[in-house]
């Protein structure tokens, strides 16, 4: 009996050893992601504020100048480098809450969460009021090497 018992506690101990890597491996928003209508990537990251993210890559022919901005003074802002989300405070593993995004091609700010999805995709939600009255996008992690920074445009 005795040798039965050293071998379950063999087999727990293993198996906690084994399950450390793949438990310690949070998902987080940080990183690049490729928005839903795939005509921009967003680069997440922490910054004072809070998680933010700037515009990294923009689809040839998409967006140059923040056109639409309800501030005309600011109608001359090149997209490419343009805080379009902030404020993100971790509220649990998958769930960031109390942001901002701002819906550039429409010129309007939104509340968001943002929340990590089991396939690796974070599923963005923008809101008046509460999160119920809102619309979601997912979007999908990216690779530097396959959307290179964008430069900010000139007129």
């Amino acid at each position: 009996m005795l040798g039965f018992k050293h071998f379950l506690a063999f087999c727990v101990l293993a198996g906690s050893v084994l399950a450390t890597p793949a438990m310690a491996q949070e998902a987080t928003p940080e990183g690049l992601w490729l928005t839903e209508n795939q005509r921009s990537v967003i680069e997440v990251k922490s910054c004072p504020e809070g998680l933010c993210g700037t515009i990294h890559w923009i689809i040839d022919g998409g967006m140059q100048f923040d056109e639409q901005n309800e501030d005309p003074a600011l109608r001359n802002t090149p997209m490419c480098g343009l805080k379009i989300l902030w404020g993100f405070k971790q509220q649990d593993a998958k769930n960031w809450i109390d942001g901002k995004i701002y819906k550039a091609d429409e010129g309007d700010l939104y509340n968001a969460t943002l929340q990590m999805l089991p396939s690796g995709k974070m599923l963005v939600r923008g809101y008046v009021g509460m999160p119920l009255f809102g619309k979601s996008q997912t979007w999908t992690p990216v690779d530097a090497s396959n959307y290179s920074a964008c430069k900010p445009a000139k007129r």
